[in-house]
């Protein structure tokens, strides 16, 4: 198998998994929530205090500036409660999005899911 076939094959295992994943996180979370989402919740939770600036989320999330922004209008006008906004008190343009105690537990649920299907899903896949 050339290197070329071998990225290919990586590849269409990543997308397969990435599938899997997805359709946990949508069916374990009330909110119907994305894998995205989820992905968002996680570096939320690994932040310090639980938050971060909205600005250094595209990094994280491999995602646009526009998009992140979307994602969490979308989060709150679910009126979900995983996620509170506040102000940067060194810059006013920016804010903080910060994980509740309600987005801690969603979390957890999820994560546990997700580790269930990545055994299952990592074994059945290599």
């Amino acid at each position: 198998m050339t290197y070329l076939e071998k990225w290919f094959d990586f590849n269409r295992r990543q997308k397969e998994i990435e599938s899997l994943l997805e359709e946990t996180v949508a069916q374990q979370s009330e909110q119907s929530l994305t894998l995205k989402e989820f992905y968002l919740l996680y570096y939320l939770d690994l932040a310090q205090e639980k938050s971060l600036r909205q600005i250094d989320l595209p990094d994280k999330l491999h995602l646009s500036p526009s998009a992140v922004s979307r994602m969490v209008a979308r989060l709150e006008a679910k009126n979900c409660g995983l996620l509170s906004r506040r102000c940067c008190d060194q810059d006013r343009r920016s804010s903080f999005i910060c994980l509740t105690s309600d987005g801690q537990t969603t979390l957890a649920t999820l994560q546990k899911a997700v580790e269930e299907r990545l055994e299952t899903g990592l074994n059945f896949l290599i």
